[in-house]
């Protein structure tokens, strides 16, 4: 295993019981693309786009996760530390990804306020002054989203080490 870092952006459709990763992307932290893609889903055929920008009939000619597990499972073993924003690693190990032994910083932890709506990426992004995230959700990417946490981690890691000193 290498000693390295990666940031992930995963999507779902909601809801909760019946979750499926609709998108995944994983970028290292110099903001190099390893992985990109969105998923056809197997049960829900309609969610609501306005949380994540993924249109449900955009979905239908891809394929699903399942076709991609071994090249993913490969790029999580790059890394013995995984970068996100409201880990949802639940999912990924129901779809038989392991990260087992993986440090998972989930940046949503540390900039957690309230606990609420309104602990957001794009309020994330407002804080560390991160202007590049496109304000309209349908015009973001996974690579859009990856870069954004990728860019405030960095931030919140400098804000840490000055606190220290």
């Amino acid at each position: 295993m290498q000693n390295k870092k990666l940031v992930y952006w995963i999507d779902l459709t909601g809801p909760a019981a019946l979750d499926e990763i609709v998108r995944l992307t994983i970028i290292d932290t110099n903001n190099k693309v390893l992985f990109n893609h969105t998923f056809s889903t197997k049960l829900v055929d309609y969610w609501d786009s306005d949380i994540n920008g993924i249109i449900p009939e955009d979905t239908y000619k891809e394929r699903p996760f399942d076709n991609y597990k071994k090249e993913i499972q490969s790029i999580f073993n790059l890394a013995h530390c995984l970068i996100t924003f409201y880990s949802s690693t639940f999912f990924l190990s129901k779809q038989g990804i392991s990260l087992s032994n993986k440090e998972i910083i989930d940046v949503a932890d540390d900039f957690r306020v309230l606990g609420d709506e309104e602990d957001t990426i794009d309020n994330l992004c407002d804080y560390y002054g991160y202007t590049s995230l496109p304000k309209n959700i349908y015009d973001r990417t996974g690579i859009d989203n990856a870069r954004a946490i990728n860019y405030c981690h960095k931030e919140m890691e400098k804000y840490r080490k000055a606190q220290q000193d």
